[in-house]
């Protein structure tokens, strides 16, 4: 899995991780599933067994196999406006969500 991580958004984990005294090392999952596809989030938590990890710089950013339904890379951005946070999305998305839903016509 590909991970790329803006330098804005490398700063903000690093000072999460400093505040909260947390380990160097980020979970990815899929939050939502929606017709425009997965909804990303970012956690502190454990590696798991099963989970395919990717080191960048001082940070290892770990997934499990969910993630990978729907996504085979990940950005992970901060944003100051409109409303400030961390923005994640899949590079290059795998498989589309939508099939029969009328919530898009």
């Amino acid at each position: 899995m590909e991970v790329q991580v803006t330098k804005l958004a490398e700063d903000k984990i690093k000072e999460a991780i400093k505040t909260y005294n947390e380990k160097n090392q980020l979970r990815i999952y899929v939050e939502a599933i929606a017709c425009h596809g997965a909804k990303f989030g970012l956690a502190f938590d454990d590696i798991k067994e099963d989970d395919i990890t990717e080191k960048v710089g001082d940070i290892t950013y770990f997934a499990d196999e969910n993630v990978l339904k729907y996504s085979d890379g990940i950005k992970i951005d901060y944003v100051l406006e409109p409303k400030e946070g961390f923005i994640v999305t899949s590079l290059r998305p795998v498989k589309s969500s939508c099939s029969s839903c009328a919530g898009c016509k």
